[in-house]
């Protein structure tokens, strides 16, 4: 035991334990594309990535991506924000999700209770250097 021990110092390894309960530690989440449109211009593409596939309900986290559609390029200087909305059942969420920038065109929206299975729209509206709209339809199981 201590020669393995002693082998995993040298390595610059460490014995494996479960990370503490509030710690990102050991924590890896890979985001898969859940829904990409074109803006209501044509100006910009929107991504909406999910590290949870397939979508279930429940407290959502995504990452939304603004690009120029012609270019490619992340576009800057973009508020977003975002109103999660049930076609079927004509409603949304009580709660607004929160929107942080992450780097110029790449937001996180947290805090999105999507509380029904079904199909869901997340309707955003871009102000600031560009002034559009989009509507990503998502499809959540139970």
């Amino acid at each position: 035991m201590k020669a393995l021990l002693m082998g995993m110092l040298l390595l610059g390894a460490t014995p494996s334990a479960a990370p503490d309960a509030g710690s990102d530690a050991g924590q890896v989440s890979v985001a898969t594309t859940v829904g990409t449109v074109a803006s209501a211009s044509g100006r910009l593409r929107v991504e909406v990535l999910s590290s949870m596939t397939p979508l279930r309900r429940g407290v959502q986290v995504f990452q939304v991506r603004v690009t120029d559609a012609a270019s490619g390029k992340p576009v800057p200087g973009v508020v977003l924000s975002v109103q999660p909305w049930m076609p079927a059942m004509g409603h949304g969420i009580s709660e607004v999700p929160r929107v942080t920038a992450r780097e110029p065109g790449t937001f996180e929206v947290s805090d999105a209770d999507l509380f029904m299975p079904g199909v869901w729209e997340l309707r955003l509206t871009l102000k600031g250097a560009v002034e559009d709209s989009a509507t990503v339809t998502l499809k959540l199981g139970r």
